[in-house]
């Protein structure tokens, strides 16, 4: 079993708003996600992230910091949440992967975790 880091990217400004049935939806399929994760014994941890207005990019040149407010990249997708999941190989990653409600609207990057 090797882990990959999945991480989920939308747009933001799609994204339902608290409060709304939408939101509600949103929530319980990815509940019914986390479930069937947890069930197969995939899933190590994930979270959803707050939005990207809320990052701050640091950078070190000259051996100065910088902090620049704002995620690392601007895109029309925002990276709004990740998992790390335990899967026998790359394929089975990616399958659990499109199962993951961002990936209808967004896109879901799966990438292996190097084991130092």
């Amino acid at each position: 079993m090797s882990k990959y880091m999945v991480l989920l990217y939308a747009a933001e400004s799609g994204m339902p708003r608290p409060g709304t049935s939408e939101f509600d939806a949103q929530n319980a399929a990815y509940n019914a996600v986390y479930e069937n994760f947890a069930k197969r014994g995939a899933f190590v941890s994930g979270d959803p992230l707050s939005p990207s207005g809320s990052a701050t990019s640091v950078r070190v040149r000259d051996g100065r910091r910088q902090d620049t407010p704002g995620p690392a990249a601007r895109s029309d997708e925002q990276l709004i949440g990740y998992y790390v999941l335990e899967c026998k190989d790359q394929q089975e990653a990616s399958e659990l992967a499109a199962m993951i409600p961002a990936a209808q609207v967004g896109t879901v990057e799966v990438r292996p975790v190097v084991q130092m």
